[in-house]
Order: structure tokens, then sequence, then C-alpha cells
């Protein structure tokens, strides 16, 4: 066993040092031979995608010689950078210091680093005095590292793997370039000449230029007085396989050829010139619409003309345009037999209707006749699919098919003389969708809250498209019978007449039923439930239009009473808050106001007059509710119109509307007579006063309704108390006649 003790000289521990700094200095060779050979192949692979990419960008695109240098130079600024911060890193990496490379070694095997900085560091502490260092102890530890050191393998760590894909793929792409060279010598050469010493030099391609339409007898049908789109194509799209020949038609007598071109050319641009058989020339330059396709738009004529063509390294010409006239619509004949149509037979539309409608399943025949003999008509139907035509002559096709959607008819003639088309004429039907009746019902009057004697006013609106039938209403009531029983359900129908006149169909009927809780009073708790419905005169099956259910809860007389004052005591804050406004108001125009006082003065009784109507509005609705339920007395609903209601709508119409003309006049918006500062301090004290009467009476109201509910309430407790003396006096005297056991 190795003790503290043991003499191990400075000498041996120098030693120990030496080999293990040979053995990280064979480690950081092979470090750096694998940084050399991974740079190496990221050149390579950046040398070689680059050149692969260049190399087709210029097949693809047939660059000129700036276009190639501005290319060549972008990419050389962008992969130089990234190469050199590549080798850069690689080179910083290969050149790690003992101790680094030690650290590096502890992550893949820890306690590495460890033990080669024991053997690195301590015996330079060897030197310091016996008191600070423990000489014996640096002697052991140094050992036991060394001996730790040279027993682990450290090749072991090296990803061979690694290393033999690297060079595998270094091999490969040096391969790639000497494949292309030998596979396709000549694109190698025309490559390294065009890339490498800027030649001029264009790849092979070879140009033939056809016209769309052109016959063996080199002649173009074209409409007269109309532009024709001249069409020609340089990608041979119709070339043709003839006894070991290939023919290219679309150039009057056909162009044989011995060999198929592989890339033809495609001209930058194509030339027209066009001759009129008074001599004129027109030049042009066709406009390239796709790969290969070039198109120039010759302009309207009368009488035929020629053309020739040139481009690239091809020519063509000369073409004869001739001018005839196309095929027509001349009519459109419409014949339908709608469901239920009187006598079940056809009936003509004429052709004035634009835009015609008809009900669905209805039996269309449509008949279109032409201007020349036809040789074909085509339908497009929008959408669907179109309805098969039938000829009738030569110059008219008949179509028949029911109606089952909306649809849009696009209608094309082919002459059968110059196979022409006409220009697309377009005919729409339209469906006439008979909807159901579209049902409204309203409430009039009430809240969703009424009582047991409450009358309902219901106002119904009910349309339909061809007329209504039948009109009514459905009333239903849910009563709870207790905790655990079921809800029973109660429902009426209530017819409502419809009146025609003079057998006329109702198309749009409004009506009002009042309905009368008083007769059979509901239960407190009872949901009631309203639906409107109608009923059509479709020819399909009559179709009933519901409308939204109204719901209403009945409750207690003193609930509602208490729901209604709760309603009026909000408009009666509101009410305040106008006439705290006004009492402002009074003291600025009490001193000397100005015109923007007077304008700052108008503005606010503007809104306050405004808030004035709504607050007398929702207040009349209380009182209208009231009566409708029968809440309260006659005198109150008096009391409440004629010191509340009416006072705030005569005060609005009156002093309020004479107040607004004096503030326009003294604005100068509008000048009035007598109009001065006096009578607008006067005027807006009357407005004052006026609402200060109001809020008294409203006062009063509330005063009045706290009475009676207090009188109600007295009333209640006496109708209790009576009650339970009453069940008192009944308990003893049963327990006087009850036998004993």
């Amino acid at each position: 066993m190795t003790t503290a003790t043991d003499n191990t000289s400075l000498g041996s521990l120098r030693e120990e040092q030496a080999l293990l700094r040979s053995r990280l200095a064979r480690l950081r060779r092979r470090l750096q031979l694998q940084m050399a050979l991974e740079f190496a192949l990221d050149a390579a692979a950046a040398l070689v995608a680059t050149a692969a990419l260049l190399v087709f960008l210029d097949w693809w695109f047939r660059l000129g010689l700036p276009a190639r240098l501005l290319l060549l130079a972008a990419v050389l600024i962008g992969v130089i950078p990234f190469a050199c911060v590549r080798a850069l890193r690689g080179w910083r990496a290969s050149r790690l210091d003992d101790l680094s490379l030690a650290v590096t070694l502890d992550r893949f095997r820890p306690g590495t680093g460890g033990r080669v900085a024991d053997v690195l560091q301590l015996p330079d502490q060897l030197g310091e005095s016996e008191e600070s260092v423990s000489p014996a102890m640096i002697r052991l530890a140094v050992r036991q590292a060394s001996e730790a050191l040279a027993a682990s393998d450290w090749a072991s760590l090296w990803n061979r793997g690694r290393t033999t894909k690297r060079s595998l793929a270094l091999l490969v792409l040096l391969l790639v370039p000497t494949l292309f060279a030998v596979l396709a010598p000549q694109a190698a050469r025309l490559s390294m000449a065009r890339w490498l010493r800027g030649s001029t030099e264009r790849w092979p391609q070879r140009t033939y230029l056809t016209v769309s339409g052109l016959d063996q007898r080199n002649r173009l049908l074209a409409p007269r007085d109309e532009p024709f789109a001249l069409e020609v194509r340089a990608d041979l799209n119709a070339i043709e396989s003839k006894k070991g020949a290939w023919i290219v038609p679309g150039r009057g007598e056909p162009l044989v050829l011995r060999s198929r071109p592989q890339t033809p050319e495609v001209p930058k641009a194509v030339r027209v010139r066009e001759r009129t058989p008074k001599g004129a020339v027109r030049d042009a330059i066709m406009v390239a619409t796709g790969p290969a396709v070039f198109r120039y738009e010759l302009p309207p004529s009368s009488t035929s003309t020629t053309f020739e063509l040139t481009g690239g390294d091809d020519w063509l010409g000369p073409v004869k345009v001739d001018r005839v006239d196309r095929p027509s619509l001349t009519a459109t004949k419409l014949r339908v037999k709608e469901p239920g149509s009187p006598g079940n037979e056809f009936r003509a539309i004429e052709e004035s209707a634009q835009h015609p409608v008809f009900l669905p399943d209805t039996e269309v025949e449509l008949t279109l006749v032409g201007s020349e003999p036809i040789a074909d008509a085509r339908l497009t139907v929008h959408p669907g699919q179109p309805p098969k035509l039938t000829r009738v002559d030569e110059r008219t096709f008949a179509a028949h098919w029911t109606l089952r959607e909306a649809i849009t008819l696009e209608v094309q003639l082919t002459s059968r003389a110059t196979g022409l088309t006409s220009k697309p004429a377009f005919f729409s039907i339209g469906l006439l969708k008979d909807r159901e009746p579209r049902v409204a019902l309203r409430a009039v009057g009430v809240g969703a809250h009424v009582t047991p004697v409450a009358t309902i006013p219901l106002s119904l609106s009910a349309t339909d498209d061809l007329g209504l039938s039948l009109v009514r209403l459905q009333l239903e009531r849910t009563t709870s019978a207790g905790d655990k029983a079921e809800p029973k359900t109660t429902k009426k129908t209530v017819p409502l007449p419809l009146a025609t006149e003079g057998g006329r169909a109702v198309l749009d009927h409004q009506a009002r039923h009042d309905v009368e809780l008083q007769a059979d009073p509901p239960p407190l708790g009872t949901i009631l439930r309203f639906v409107a419905e109608a009923e059509d005169k479709c020819a399909r099956g009559a179709q009933v239009g519901r409308s939204a259910a109204i719901q209403m809860q009945v409750v207690p007389a003193d609930e509602l009473f208490y729901e209604i004052l709760i309603r009026q005591r909000a408009e009666r804050a509101k009410f305040v808050t106008l006439y705290e406004a006004a009492e402002k108001r009074a003291a600025a125009l009490s001193r000397s106001p100005t015109a923007d006082d007077y304008a700052t003065a108008m503005r606010g009784l503007n809104a306050g007059s405004r808030q004035l109507d709504l607050i007398a509005g929702r207040i009349a609705d209380t009182l209208q509710e009231m009566k409708l339920n029968q809440v309260g007395s006659p005198k109150s609903h008096r009391l409440l119109q004629e010191g509340v209601i009416d006072p705030i709508r005569a005060l609005n119409a009156g002093p309020v509307n004479e107040l607004r003309g004096v503030l326009q006049s003294l604005t100068g918006t509008a000048p009035k007579a007598g109009a001065n500062a006096e009578s607008a301090h006067r005027l807006h004290g009357e407005v004052v006063a006026g609402m200060k009467i109001i809020l008294d009476q409203m006062s009063q109201w509330e005063s009045f309704v706290d009475v009676v509910n207090q009188v109600a309430e007295v009333i209640k407790m006496q109708q209790n108390v009576l009650q339970a003396a009453e069940k008192a006096r009944e308990s003893r005297t049963q327990e006087v006649f009850d036998e004993k056991p």
C-alpha cells in the first residue's frame, strides 16, 4: 500500500508532468487534424453547393455577364466570411492549452480534469516552505493522479465514427465535380468558361414560333370590327411525331424536323409587322403573357390583313387574317309551369322581364335562336349542371328542366361556317322562395310581472310573400301545484279574424287582442306564455310562422305596486337632478351674463328638456301599467296624472319652450322681439318654480302611496290576528270535546 512517506523525487514528478504533457500534445494534434478535416469538409460542401447553384441558375435563367459577376460577387461575399468564421472557430478550438483541454476531457469523463490539474500544478508547490504545504501529500496526490491517468484510455473518448463519416462525405463532395465533368463534359466545359473566364458563349438553344389557331391554308379567322388577340407560342406545345420525324404545326405549312429540340429557346421579344390592303404597316412588340407565350391585340378592322413574325432566330409569315362576322343570339323564349298554376299549363314569359323569379319545382322551357346555322350551342349554368340542349332546327336549340335553385345561364353559339363562337349571353332565373310567415308579437303597457286581474294588450303583426290564410294566438298557463308536484300546464288557442277584400291575398296583417285575466284569475306564481302563429297559402303545403314567445309571471298586486314605485322613485331622482341643475343656471343668469353664458344655459336647457320628456313618458308608462293591472285606486291614478305627468308636459311645452326662444335670441342665432336679460331671468325663474311645484307633487304622491301601504299593512295585520284568534278558539273547543283515552 502506498503511503505519504514514499520518497518520490522532484525529478520523477517532472517526468510524470512531461509524460502527461506529451499525451495532451498528441491529443491536441489529433484535435487539430479533426478540425482541419471538418473545415475542409465545410469548405468543399460550400464550394460544391455554390458551384451547383450557380451552374443551375445560369442554365435556367441564361444569365448575362454582368448578372453573373454580380451573383458571383454576392455569393463570395456570403461564403468567404462564413468560411473564415468557421475556420477561426476551429483554430481557436484546436489551440487549447493543457488545462483547458483537461476541462474539455472532464466533460466526457468526470474526474479526468482534476487529475490532470494535480499532475501539472501540484509539483510546482514543492518549492514552498514545509509549513504551508506537505511535500509527502503532494507526492502522494501526484502519484495517484498519474497512475489513474495512465490507466485511463483517452482514445476510447474519440468519436471515430464522426471522423469516418466526415472523411467519406469529403470524398463524395470531391467526386461530384468529377462526375459532372465525366457525364456532361460539354456542360462542364461551358460552365467553367462562363463562370471562371467570363465567357459570353451561350447555352445551346433553338427557337420555333407557332401561331395558335392557324390552319394549313395559312389563314386566321377573326371577328369583324373587333380587336383580335394574336397568340404566339415558342414551346413547341403541339409538336407531333410522324414516320421518324417531328412535325411542328401552327406555321401554315407544317415544319418537319429530324430531331426534337430538347430545350426550345423562348425569345426575349417577338416582333409583329401588320400590313393592310392599302399598304399601311404597323410594327409592334408582342407581350409575353406566360412561359413561351406572347400575345398582341390586332386593332378592330372590317377588312382582312396580313402579318409577319420575328423572334430569336426564327421568322414566320406572311399570315392572312380573314375578318368574318360572329354568330349571335337573336331570340330567347321562356315558358314556365309553376306549381299550383291554373289549368296546370305553361305560360310564356315576356322577353322584357329582366330578372324573372319563379317558385321551386317550376318546369322551365328555354328556346335559343341563332342568327345563322349553328354547329353547337353550349349552356353553362352557375351553379350546377347545365340542362341538356336539343336541336330543333339548324338555328334553334331548346332545353327543358325543373327549377330547383336560382341559376345564371351563360349561352354561347358556335358558327357552322366559320367556327367562331358568339359573345357570351347571360340569362338569370331567380328562385322565389315562399318563406314561412314572419310574425311579431308585442305586449303593450305591461311588463314581465302582472296581477291576477290584469288586462294584457297584445299587438300582432304578420307578413307573408304570397298571402296569409290564418292568424291565431297560443296562450299557455303553467301553474305550480306544490314543491313536489309537477307543474300543470294548460293551453288555449285564440283565432284572430283575418279580413280579405275582394278575394285579394292578405300580405300584411296587424291586429290587437286584449287578454283579460280577471275572467279566470290565475294563481300567484303562474307563468303566462303567449305565442302568435300565422299560416300562409303555399302551393307546396301550408307553412306556419311563429313569433318569439312573451313570458310573464303573475305576482301579488302589492309586489307589482312596489316594483312600479321603485321605478317612479328612480324617475323622481332624475327630476331632482334636473331641478338642481336649473337652480345653478339661475345663479348664472341673475348676474350680467355674456353670450357664452346664455349658450351654456341653452345647452343645459335643451338637455333638461329632453330629459323631462323622457321622465314624463316613463311615468306615464308606469301609470298605464297600474291601470292595466288594476293597481291603485282611480283617485291615485288621477293624482299621478294631474299632479305629475300633465304638469311636466305643460312645463316643457310652455315656459321651457319660451325660455329656449329667448336664449337663442340672446346668443344671436335667432333674433326675437322682447328678448332680453330680464325676460330670460324671469322665464327661468318660472321654470324653476314650476319644477319645484312638480317636485312637491311627486313628494305628495309618494306620501299618499306610503299612507295607503301602511293602511294595507294594518288591515293585513288585523286579518292575521283574527285568523289566529279563530284558530285558537277552534283548538280550545276541540280540546274540550275530545275523548280521553
